[in-house]
């Protein structure tokens, strides 16, 4: 399932709180997608631009900052169209409940 533009409302991103703030939708957006948390892993900036998520270049210099690893690409282009393009699930199921690890209250 490909998300179109005219399917979603843009969410617009400016900072790391309106990241959180939209999380809950992120997660959604990604969990209704074939193979959704898997393309998270391997470019997370794309899926989000894919699912409707404007990151404002304000808001990837303080997520990076904040949480070193979420932007990093893995697996290249090549990796994300092949995954985006397969329907089976394979061996290993990725299933996203949040973007970022949850703080100790």
């Amino acid at each position: 399932m490909r998300y179109e533009e005219k399917e979603l409302s843009v969410l617009s991103v400016s900072s790391l709180k309106d990241l959180v703030t939209h999380e809950k939708e992120i997660v959604r957006r990604i969990g209704a997608i074939s193979n959704g948390g898997r393309l998270l892993l391997l470019h997370s900036q794309r899926l989000l631009r894919e699912i409707g998520v404007e990151l404002k270049p304000e808001a990837v210099k303080e997520i990076q900052k904040a949480h070193h690893g979420f932007f990093t690409t893995t697996g290249g282009e090549s990796a994300y169209d092949r995954v985006a393009k397969s329907k089976s699930g394979g061996a290993v199921r990725v299933t996203v409940h949040g973007l970022f690890p949850k703080e100790a209250a």
